[in-house]
């Protein structure tokens, strides 16, 4: 309903005439839509990003895609642009798609063989975490008020900012350094 309402201002300050219901709806329909459309394109983009670029190094990248989305979902508001919320929706997307095919595979391949499928499974955990927490911090008495839901939409950017922090200290993994890049002696 903030979102709708964002929508209708918007609109009425720039054409200077009412959104139609048909358009409003048109519209929200693209801003919810669009972040799947984007999780797709970054699927098929995840793999040879991992290939391309090593494991570690495509979710670094990643992680500039999602703090770019993030910027742009938080001033869509206080800049009245409606379409930087579409564009923020689907690089948060291609971030979202990206991240959930390298990721598993990084933590699969760097984990100890013991470990390995713990830690693959708490890839799922987390990602449900990750909707719970969401859900959560998006209520109306915390982020999801009516002045706080940019801030709701660009608080992505806190895990991408956290794994540009850590991620640097985490070792290749040792099946891209050995295949992909035939590099023996730095996998060992």
């Amino acid at each position: 309903q903030h979102i709708h309402k964002f929508l209708n201002e918007t609109w009425t300050s720039r054409y200077h005439k009412e959104l139609n219901p048909d358009l409003l709806t048109f519209l929200w329909s693209v801003i919810a839509s669009i972040f799947s459309l984007g999780g797709l394109c970054g699927a098929l983009i995840g793999g040879s990003m991992a290939i391309r670029l090593g494991r570690k190094g495509a979710l670094l990248m990643n992680n500039v895609i999602a703090i770019l989305a993030s910027i742009l979902m938080g001033i869509s508001f206080p800049t009245g642009l409606f379409e930087l919320l579409i564009a923020g929706r689907f690089l948060i997307g291609i971030n979202s798609g990206i991240g959930i095919c390298v990721q598993p595979l990084y933590i699969g391949e760097v984990a100890p063989k013991h470990l390995r499928g713990g830690m693959a499974m708490g890839s799922s955990i987390f990602l449900t975490g990750g909707i719970l927490t969401g859900q959560i911090i998006g209520l109306r008495e915390l982020l999801g008020g009516e002045t706080y839901w940019p801030l709701l939409l660009s608080s992505s950017c806190f895990p991408a900012f956290a794994q540009l922090l850590f991620l640097p200290w985490f070792p290749e993994s040792p099946r891209y350094l050995l295949i992909d890049r035939g590099d023996e002696m730095s996998c060992a």
